[in-house]
């Protein structure tokens, strides 16, 4: 299984990130199960081939 990005919206937010008023967050997991959450969808993508290209190495 690769590094995976899913943009969540609404209902799908993490309660967490709900309260402060965003509106979606990015989820990036990678093979071990690790899971981040980022509000900017270029952050998300900088940490995805991070974790993609360690995984790789």
């Amino acid at each position: 299984m690769a590094v995976a990005v899913v943009r969540l919206e609404g209902e799908d937010i993490p309660l967490e990130h709900r309260q402060s008023g965003v509106t979606a967050v990015f989820r990036v997991k990678n093979e071990e199960g690790a899971v981040l959450y980022f509000e900017d969808e270029v952050e998300a993508a900088k940490s995805a081939v991070e974790l993609s290209d360690a995984e790789h190495s």
